[in-house]
């Protein structure tokens, strides 16, 4: 008599079986995959199961549903009918035909979705079939380098091409390496990774290039393909870009030649107005000595955010790119007479190494004497000038402008002025002074769109000997113009100052020594700083104030230490010895501001250090600013730090008003006004502001 052995269910089992016979069931498909084959037909099996066996006949409905996998594209056939679970059953299959092929493809998948479910209810109704492809790849990537080389402070672009276009992602590695250059002195190293879309066949990878003041070699530098996935790393699988030298210019004294103005125009959304003032320094030249010139860098917008113009008197066409000119005089205020150059290609003229390259071709091409670099667009302080939307909201850093004036090779400019918002500040000027020889104008204030009157900006330039002419007498009267043209502006925008750029020295050190004297300052003394600073005259953007404003508010405050008062006593004497001339505006600004943040909150504070580099360094300036706003003192040492030396995609953070689009996914609004704005009356766009987002 044979005995039948049992063992003894766990827990868990007796639990499971329990739960198997209560209730109804839930059906549900699970996902399935195979592989296509090269001919033919396979089948791909998914498999349909109950949460519980049937206790009675169970049914449920199924279709197939294309997705990347079509059945017209005979990647598989059609299928549907009604699946039944016998009672005690649980699984089931439902086997769908795919078909082969030689062709190297995506991965395709199509679905198959359950309903109607008679004895049970849905659980997961949809299933996706993934059919892999089993075709080798049959394409490759290779690379490519400028043909020509390129002239140092440009960008070395370079090609990455596949042999056919890309069915589904191809991801290739990248790396630079020395070969005579290196990524130390001439060159930005460029390691990453890039990735072909769906029907792409070429991507590009640009390597910023340096500037020096060397005359040299030129020098070279290789692209290599690390690796690719989706395809196979053709030949060539290196390029060479030739790093070009460019002598430092030495600017030459010719008879005919007195000033140079290079103008430096990021049009953007306020392109109307940038026609509107070249206009006027064509109208301006009529009435200027011959050996007067006026060179202009013009980056018209390549989208419509702003309207295009034509040049040339009509006969060069509206065109939406980057262009050059030496003016011709034309007494037209509508139609620029003056013929571009547009053989430069698209610029960024947020990247230093364009207003570099400017600069040296301006000098070759209209020498002088003495020279004038008009900057011209929008303006953010402390978060620099000429915001390109166009290249990535681009612009360029206060390190970054100091290091172009200095990569131009020229000893100094003789006069910088801004027609942009908000660019009279003690650190633009610190950092800037170095490589001016005589003065920097600008506006503490935002600079309404129409900007300065260029028909009378230059007047001081009317006599029979221009190169007689100094900085300060051109700047007198481009201050006079601006009195003139702003004088009781209903928003205030009539602020215009001349400063000294050999007084910026002694401006940092009485203000190295003011916030040494606040080293030791109490609660009490902060608060009362605090309220000094909130009553300051403010601009704009509210954590830029006036500097003179603020250190009378201190010198006046009784309750504070007598050697910080002191010391507020020197720096405004020291501003006295920088500002040569301003406006008389409605608020009797001292002609600098400085940025005075009061809250913890302030948006400007965690990238003060770095966006004013050379001024903290010079004045400890942040060290206060971070105490004013806070009550802390800690600095880490990593917060100040070296200023850019070559270019860097840095969006400005903040909208100062009507300023430009420099986040447009976020300020659609503003690219639509500034849009319609930009092609409206000339009434119309004397509200629009030139400052940053």
């Amino acid at each position: 008599m044979s005995r039948q052995t049992s063992r003894r269910l766990s827990g868990f089992e007796r639990f499971e079986s329990r739960a198997m016979l209560a209730g109804t069931p839930t059906v549900s498909i699970a996902d399935a995959t195979a592989d296509e084959g090269n001919f033919g037909s396979r089948s791909l099996s998914f498999v349909v199961s109950l949460s519980a066996v049937a206790q009675q006949t169970t049914t449920v409905r199924y279709q197939t549903v294309d997705d990347t996998a079509t059945v017209a594209g005979s990647d598989y056939g059609s299928a549907s009918g009604t699946i039944s679970f016998r009672p005690g059953q649980r699984t089931a299959t439902v086997a769908v035909g795919i078909r082969g092929d030689r062709i190297a493809e995506a991965d395709e998948t199509f679905q198959v979705v359950l309903s109607s479910a008679a004895g049970a209810t849905l659980g997961r109704a949809t299933a996706t079939g993934t059919i892999l492809d089993d075709d080798s790849v049959s394409r490759s990537v290779t690379v490519t380098g400028p043909q020509s080389g390129v002239n140092e402070g440009l960008a070395a672009t370079f090609t990455f091409s596949l042999s056919t276009a890309a069915t589904s992602p191809v991801t290739v590695s990248y790396a630079t390496s020395d070969l005579t250059a290196s990524s130390t002195t001439d060159y930005t190293a460029a390691t990453g990774s890039l990735t072909f879309a769906v029907g792409e066949t070429s991507k590009q990878v640009s390597v910023s290039t340096r500037t020096d003041v060397m005359t040299e070699s030129d020098e070279t530098l290789q692209m290599r393909i690390v690796s690719a996935t989706g395809a196979t790393v053709g030949n060539p699988a290196t390029a060479i870009a030739t790093i070009k030298d460019v002598p430092p210019v030495t600017p030459p004294t010719p008879s005919g030649g007195s000033w140079t103005i290079l103008v430096y125009m990021t049009g953007e959304n306020l392109n109307t107005d940038a026609r509107d003032d070249i206009n006027e320094m064509e109208k301006a030249l009529g009435t200027l000595p011959g050996s007067v010139k006026i060179v202009v860098s013009w980056d018209q917008p390549k989208s419509s955010v702003g309207t295009a113009y034509a040049t040339g008197g009509g006969t060069q066409s509206a065109w939406r790119t980057y262009g050059r000119s030496i003016l011709k005089a034309d007494s037209s205020t509508t139609t620029i007479a003056s013929t571009f150059d547009l053989s430069f290609g698209e610029k960024n003229t947020g990247d230093p190494a364009t207003l570099v390259d400017f600069v040296k071709w301006g000098v070759q091409q209209a020498p002088a004497q003495r020279y004038l670099l008009q900057m011209w667009g929008h303006g953010g302080g402390t978060d620099g000038s000429q915001f390109d939307s166009e290249s990535g909201s681009d612009a360029l850093t206060i390190g970054e402008m100091a290091s172009a004036l200095a990569a131009t090779g020229m000893p100094t400019i003789d006069l910088v002025s801004y027609d942009n918002c908000l660019m009279a500040m003690a650190e633009v000027g610190v950092a800037i002074a170095p490589k001016v020889a005589g003065v920097f104008v600008a506006s503490e204030e935002l600079i309404n769109g129409t900007g300065q009157d260029y028909t009378t900006a230059y007047s001081a330039l009317k006599v029979a000997d221009p190169a007689s002419v100094t900085a300060s007498q051109i700047a007198a009267g481009m201050v006079a113009s601006y009195q003139t043209q702003y004088q009781g502006d209903s928003g205030k925008c009539d602020t215009f100052s001349t400063a000294a750029a050999a007084g910026y020295t002694a401006l940092a050190s009485a203000l190295k020594q003011f916030v040494d004297a606040t080293a030791s300052l109490t609660t009490a003394n902060r608060t009362t700083l605090v309220t000094a600073a909130n009553g300051s005259v403010t601009y704009d953007t509210t954590p830029f104030r006036d500097l003179g404003s603020f250190m009378t508010k201190v010198v006046a405050a009784t309750s504070l230490p007598q050697t910080l008062r002191t010391a507020a006593t020197a720096v405004t004497a020291a501003i006295g010895g920088v500002i040569l001339g301003k406006t008389a505006d409605q608020r009797s600004s001292s002609g600098i501001s400085v940025y005075l943040p009061t809250t913890s909150s302030d948006p400007y504070l965690a990238s003060y250090a770095t966006d004013a580099a050379a001024f903290c360094q010079a004045t400890g300036w942040n060290t206060f600013a971070k105490w004013l706003a806070t009550g802390t003192r800690s600095v880490s040492s990593a917060t100040v730090t070296s200023a850019a030396t070559t270019a860097t995609i840095r969006p400005a953070p903040f909208f100062h008003r009507r300023g430009g689009e420099n986040a447009p996914a976020v300020n659609a609004a503003w690219a639509a006004f500034a849009a319609s704005s930009d092609s409206a009356d000339s009434n119309t766009a004397k509200v629009r502001r030139r400052g940053a987002v």
